[in-house]
Order: C-alpha cells, then structure tokens, then sequence
C-alpha cells in the first residue's frame, strides 16, 4: 500500500497528467499509519512495515517522478555513469521526508493520543516546507503542483500560499482515509460529507472569484520558448543559430497584434557570459532598440571577485526599448548538485568535487521594483482636500505614498484616467490602489496612528468586488522607461 502511496502520487503531476488523484493518492498511506499504530493505553505495537512504510512511498513518489534524469543525453554529461546512482540516492534522501512526517504522525499518537489523520495536514505541510528549504532545499513535487493547470483550483493560494494548497488536499485526504478506518457508519458518512465538503467549497469558491475578477487592461507579455536541446545550446558552433532562433522569436511576437507589453525568454537562454562577449551584448541590445519591446532574459553572467577570482552567476535581466538594463537579477537558490556543491561556504573542499555540475556562484539579494506590485501609484491632490474635509484630522499626502501626484483635475477623477502622457513618458492606468493599515502609520513617528483612514474610506470608497478600500490608481510605464518626469510637467489625459 505504500507503493500504492508513492506511485499515484507521482502520476498527479504534470507528465501523466492524472491529476484528480492527489485528493486520494495519500489515503493507503494514511490508512497504514492510521492502523498500525496504537495510542496510548491501547493494546499491542506497532508493526515494523508500519515504520518503514512512509519511506518506502516517498522513495517509490521521488524516483517516478525524476525518472526523467536518466533520459537526459548522455553525450551531454560530464560523467554519465552518475545518472543512476543520483537517481537512486534523490529517491532515498527526498524519500526521508516521507520518513519524517511518518515518525511525527505516530510520535503523535503514541504519546499524546492525537489522531493520525487529524494531525497528517499539519505535519506534511511542515515537513514539505523543511523539504523545501536550506542549502538542499528542492521544491519539486510539492502536492500544490499537482493542480498548476487548474486556476479555479489554486485560487486558495493567494489566501494561504502553496502551503495552503498542500494542507488543503491532504486534509481530503485524510477525510477520506476516515471513510475506510472508521468502524462504525455514521463516523463513514460524517467523513464522506466532510471530504466532499472540504473537497468542494474552496472550488466553488475559486471558480465564483475567478467570474468576478475585476476587469482592468491587460498586460500583455510573449514567451519565447525555442526548445534548442541542451547539446545544441551550449555547443559554441551552434551559438548562431541558437540566438538566431530567440530572434526571430522575439520578431515574430512585436509583429503581432496585440502588441506584448514585455518579452520573455527562457533561463539561460543566451548561452554566452555577456559581460565576457561586448559584440554579441551589443548585437542583443540591438534586438530590444529594434523591437521596442521591453525583453527579460536569462543567461550566465561573470565577474571578478575582490580577491581576483571570478565569479558565474545564472542570471536574469530586464532590458528597456532603449537598449539599457534595468535590472539584473542572480540566482539565489541554486540546484544542489546540478548547479552548485551545497556547502562550501563551511568546507571549501567540496567546491573542488567535478560532478558535471555549472557551479554558479549563489546570489545574494532579489531585485524588487515598489513591493506592492506596480512601479506607479497616481493621485490627485483633490481626491486628498475631498478625504481630508471627511477625516477629524487631515492627513498628508505622504501617507498614501504615490510618486505620481497630479492637479487641476476634480476629486477621484484619477479613477476614470486610462493613460496620461507627458513627453516621452506614457502611464497607463491598470487598477485601482486597495489600501492596507500602512495608512494608519505615521511615519514621522514610525507609530499607528488610530483607525483613520480606513474607517472613513469603508464608508464611502469600499469595493466588494476588491475586498477593500479604494484611494489611488495603480499605474504601469508603456513608453519612457528610463525617461525622467520633473515636478510641474503637464500631463495630456485619455479617459476610460
């Protein structure tokens, strides 16, 4: 039954596609734990398979779902004798936390009496959580994956996150391993109307959200996917041929209409460090003037160390119409093995061991662009005089923190603005600014400053479908990028 375990749950993912399972694919393993193992003061002991049996499903979960290692192209690896041995030894690491929640769950029992199905979402959600961190962290094969090809079935996550996701469906899972160990009916049918419950409502739920989003401009973003084999990619009598296809690509998708707002490409996409290669830089920058479409791409990046040494990074980097990085990006959590030998920082000797592996050298720090999620907050100065004359103390506008404040326009007319333009600099506005407690601080103070202003907003500028309060417009930059606008400048204004 454990096999049972790890092999549905690896046919919940993308490749086989049979993804429904995920809401059952656990209940033999709980049926197992949740029977095998006494509670206090109860008679007999656990069974030895009963141990061993949530390792055995996350080593048969882990190699089924990496299978596709060993498909990789031999001539292509430093040292292709590795594959099998490094498939089995993921299997049996990935698989210790299977072990682990197995261990925790029956701790449970043993010792304090809670069930073992009442506790399985708690502990899987935390040991997948461990298994996701630290310096072998590896995320793959988290349950919430199972359900990426299915939006109305995610939605929970922007409540809870992935680890939202996961606790949600081994909850189901669970609930129904009640149904085959509960001994009497009614304890069968209370489960199976929990489970269909559990099972159901957050669905409803995301399909209803999803009917209700609020309609706002789109963003419109192309993806470049050339799908060049890994042979052909980093082969340098290819590398022609290989940027010649990301090209064309990007060509091809500024030729449509609609236009894409933004360009993207695969990691690593340009297979030349472009600091090291000013030429094929220059002929990349080209591209995005060409274009006039803003490209993220990957690709290796190098530099000296203080110390003289270089250091590789997989990087990422955001290139504007006018030929000029806005940002750059290096990777910080690298693959253990594929991309770097995990700590070396505490013994160096390991960055000497030759797996085949790209040993990049781990970045150390995101790039954030205004956290909030868009690069401009527009608001009027009369939309301020209007909330202030409604407030018992006027606050100033520095509390809502916009960058773009405008005059000569009536209160809120900023929610009826499409695009504002001033010289080369085009705004478009996407959606309304929902505000959060941050409006309740006052930051000369750094303290909270009462309920205001979000008490008077919610009388007069809630959104139900926002699920807040409305005060500014959210904006993002179409044209101007790198452009600077100066205090005063005149705004020409289209309306929605």
């Amino acid at each position: 039954m454990a096999v049972a375990s790890g092999a549905l749950l690896s046919f919940t993912f993308p490749n086989a596609r049979l993804w429904p399972l995920v809401f059952v694919a656990l209940v033999p393993l709980l049926v197992i734990l949740s029977q095998g193992t006494k509670g206090p003061g109860e008679p007999g002991r656990t069974s030895r398979g009963v141990r061993w049996s949530p390792w055995i499903a996350g080593i048969v979960f882990n190699v089924l779902m990496f299978w596709w290692i060993v498909r990789l192209p031999v001539h292509a690896m430093t040292h292709p004798w590795i594959i099998w041995p490094a498939l089995a030894a993921l299997g049996l690491y990935l698989g210790l936390y299977f072990a682990l929640f197995g261990w925790a769950v029956r701790f449970l029992k043993r010792r304090l009496g809670v069930s073992i199905l009442f506790a399985a979402p708690f502990v899987w959600t935390v040991t997948e959580w461990a298994k996701s961190s630290g310096p072998l962290g590896c995320p793959w094969g988290s349950l919430g994956y199972a359900l990426a090809r299915e939006p109305a079935w995610i939605q929970g996550a922007s409540i809870a996150g992935a680890p939202g996701l996961t606790f949600w469906i081994v909850s189901v899972n669970a609930l129904v391993a009640g149904i085959v160990v509960a001994r009497r009916w009614p304890n069968r049918v209370a489960c199976a109307i929990l489970a269909l419950a559990t099972l159901i409502l957050p669905v409803r739920w995301g399909y209803a959200r999803l009917k209700t989003a609020p309609s706002a401009p789109l963003t419109r973003v192309a993806l470049v996917q050339p799908n060049t084999p890994s042979e052909v990619k980093w082969n340098p009598g290819a590398q022609d041929s290989v940027v010649g296809a990301l090209f064309d690509g990007a060509r091809q998708a500024a030729a449509a209409t609609p236009r894409p707002d933004l360009v993207i490409w695969p990691e690593t996409s340009l297979p030349f460090y472009v600091r090291l290669e000013p030429a094929k830089l220059l002929r990349f920058l080209g591209l995005v003037k060409e274009i006039g479409i803003p490209i993220l791409a990957g690709y290796p990046d190098a530099r000296l160390s203080t110390g003289g040494t270089a250091l590789t990074y997989n990087a990422a980097g955001l290139v504007r119409p006018n030929g000029t990085f806005a940002a750059q990006y290096e990777k910080m959590h690298l693959v253990p093995f594929g991309e770097r030998i995990p700590f070396q920082e505490v013994m160096p000797f390991l960055g000497k061991i030759d797996l085949g592996q790209a040993e990049w050298t781990p970045g150390t720090h995101a790039v954030t662009e205004f956290s909030d999620g868009y690069p401009i907050l527009v608001i009027s100065r009369a939309s301020l005089a209007d909330l202030n004359a409604r407030l018992p103390h006027p606050l100033p506008m520095e509390r809502f923190r916009p960058n773009v404040v405008i005059d000569g326009v009536e209160a809120y007319d900023e929610d009826r603005m499409h695009e504002l333009r001033a010289g080369p600099v085009t705004l478009r506005i996407v959606k309304p600014c929902t505000r959060c407690s941050i409006t309740t601080t006052d930051q000369q103070r750094g303290a909270v400053d009462g309920v205001e202003p979000l008490r008077t907003l919610k009388e007069y500028r809630y959104d139900a479908k926002l699920r807040g309060v409305l005060f500014g417009q959210n904006a993002i930059i179409v044209d101007g990028v790198g452009e600077s606008l100066q205090v005063g400048q005149r705004f020409d204004v289209t309306w929605k």
